[in-house]
């Protein structure tokens, strides 16, 4: 295998930016919608989208989960999907 060695002015070093947060904004309901959002979009169920914050492999739904809850959590997806339709006894 072919080796690169490091150069100083390589056009394509990673690069990181911190974007700031504007005062009020809560990121964790941000950063959840999205990945709700997001996976709504890509065709998964309201159900596979929970157990994605549940399942502790997945560490950015998960580490909002074990933040702000199952309560917190649900909501959105309510919001997003709307509500859950109602079981039937």
């Amino acid at each position: 295998m072919a080796e690169k060695h490091f150069e100083s002015d390589d056009p394509l070093e990673l690069v990181a930016a911190r974007f700031p947060i504007p005062e009020g904004v809560d990121i964790d309901e941000v950063t959840a919608r999205v990945f709700i959002e997001e996976y709504a979009l890509m065709g998964m169920s309201r159900e596979k989208i929970y157990a994605l914050f549940r399942n502790g492999y997945f560490a950015g739904t998960n580490a909002i989960y074990d933040t702000r809850g199952e309560v917190f959590v649900q909501r959105l997806i309510d919001e997003v999907f709307g509500p859950a339709p109602q079981e039937v006894a």
